[in-house]
């Protein structure tokens, strides 16, 4: 069973969004059970000004993306 926070965030992610001209992409997965993330980043000064992910996966790997980008 989830939690109420995970299911929160799965149900309703902040974070959910491809950044067009992002200034760095990552992009992971995990074969075993077919969870698939790309994260994006905008970067000015040195520092992150936006991020976003596209997670496609179970409830957790989802919740736990939008948590990554806070």
């Amino acid at each position: 069973m989830y939690t109420k926070e995970l299911m929160k965030r799965f149900r309703n992610p902040k974070h959910m969004k491809e950044i067009k001209g992002a200034d760095g992409i990552g992009e992971e997965g995990n074969p075993k059970c077919g969870d698939v993330m790309k994260v994006y980043i905008k970067v000015e000064k040195g520092k992150i000004t936006d991020i976003g992910f596209q997670t496609f996966g179970c409830p957790a790997a989802i919740a736990a993306s939008d948590a990554m980008c806070e």
